[in-house]
């Protein structure tokens, strides 16, 4: 479809890390609709291409990176080449993997793994970047977290602790560089309607029984849409939220409101442990919440 949007984003450039599949590739398509050249990084680098490819042939602007988060070199290159196009005044920070296991289950390899694309990655592409960004006049970092990163997810140490961290990571970056006149905000979705969650329940022996069991534990009684991201996000990158800086917003109907605790089924041999947003599986969340008792 052609490009279509308001132009909120006419003008600049925008660094969508993990940008090849769910909610980044999600994003990366409404960027190029509000008028940003997109910058996709992925450490998948012909879906990269493919994105890109789908944006131009919308008629949008888009180059692909392909880069591995955990590696500084990569990572600098990758903001090089966003600040090589134009002034970098977004940058989005999607790439994430998961593993299940619980404190005592998860392994020294699995954790190391999961902090360093979840929790490393975001450092080093705000230490490049920020720099670029605050030259330029400002801009704004958006974080995707996690409602995992806000609230208990027993069965998910490795990556509640990855997200949750970021959440702290981002209000440090927040306060750092207010002067700078760039904004670092964190999005918390919960499960959406494309991505992961869906990757994960295709995998199960009943994928529509369990995507309805978790829109029936979520308040507002429905899954999470990439439009509903997009359209924070896109929110959060222009000159809309221009006072808003180093929040959290959860975006899971309301899930977070009576502080619940998030219950993660045991995977089976159908329900794989693992995923990544370069599409490999990982362990589903029921969004089904267990009201805290209060002392």
């Amino acid at each position: 479809m052609p490009v279509s949007g308001s132009g909120l984003l006419e003008g600049r450039v925008a660094l969508v890390v993990g940008g090849a599949s769910g909610l980044g590739e999600a994003i990366s398509h409404r960027f190029a609709r509000e008028g940003a050249t997109v910058v996709v990084g992925d450490i998948d680098g012909k879906a990269a291409q493919s994105v890109a490819d789908a944006v131009v042939a919308a008629g949008g602007n888009a180059v692909a990176v392909e880069a591995d988060v955990t590696k500084r070199a990569e990572v600098e290159a990758m903001v090089d080449e966003a600040a090589r196009l134009g002034p970098l005044r977004v940058l989005v920070c999607s790439a994430a993997i998961e593993t299940s296991g619980t404190v005592v289950e998860c392994t020294n390899e699995d954790w190391d793994r999961v902090l360093g694309t979840n929790l490393k990655g975001p450092f080093l592409s705000m230490k490049y970047a920020l720099p670029v960004m605050a030259s330029n006049g400002g801009g704004s970092v958006i974080l995707m977290g996690s409602v995992v990163g806000i609230m208990a997810a027993p069965g998910l140490a490795a990556y509640a602790a990855s997200k949750g961290a970021l959440v702290n990571l981002g209000k440090q970056a927040a306060i750092e560089h207010a002067p700078d006149q760039v904004r670092v905000n964190t999005v918390a979705p919960s499960a959406t309607t494309s991505g992961l969650f869906m990757r994960f329940s295709d995998q199960t022996d009943d994928p529509d029984g369990l995507r309805e069991r978790v829109a029936r534990g979520t308040p507002m009684r429905r899954l999470g849409t990439a439009d509903d991201v997009c359209d924070l996000v896109t929110f959060l990158a222009s000159d809309a939220s221009s006072y808003l800086s180093g929040v959290v917003i959860p975006l899971d109907g309301g899930m977070a409101a009576p502080g619940c605790a998030l219950s993660t089924p045991t995977p089976t041999s159908s329900s794989p442990a693992t995923c990544s947003t370069n599409g490999r599986p990982r362990a589903a969340r029921s969004s089904t919440c267990r009201r805290r008792r209060r002392r």
